[in-house]
């Protein structure tokens, strides 16, 4: 059956919808300001030119509009939720920065007298290696 606003037959020739290949084409904002000039040029001109169908094209392209700014919203809420986590995650797993977990306690000696730091050594005060005569 011919619908001449939702899937209107010179449109969707071949296996592509051209709405779909213009977004394809597009940044991001010049799509939305694609749909965004559809849904005026559909306004504008509903009186002189279609009437009610030109009404029910502008309403197709806002509806696109909205689903295209609201798909938008969930992915930068899904990206800030997801630092969140991984931030919240960073900052549970620090610990004082010489204070060290052994056997299940916090403790500020290094288990072996070496502390992971490169150059930093905890453990007894004596040399490690006797001087050679």
């Amino acid at each position: 059956m011919h619908d001449p606003v939702n899937s209107p037959a010179h449109y969707a020739s071949g296996s592509v919808e051209c709405i779909d290949a213009i977004e394809a084409s597009m940044s991001p904002e010049a799509f939305k300001g694609f749909l965004k000039g559809n849904v005026q040029k559909y306004v504008w001109r509903y009186e002189a030119k279609g009437g009610v169908e030109s009404l029910q094209k502008a309403q197709w392209y806002l509806n696109r509009l909205i689903a295209t700014i609201q798909r938008e919203y969930a992915s930068k809420t899904a990206l800030y939720e997801a630092v969140k986590e991984m931030e919240t995650m960073e900052e549970s797993s620090k610990s004082p920065p010489d204070a060290y977990v052994t056997r299940g306690k916090l403790s500020n000696e290094c288990p072996d007298g070496f502390c992971p730091l490169p150059g930093i050594r905890q453990g007894p005060s004596e040399p490690m290696f006797q001087p050679v005569n």
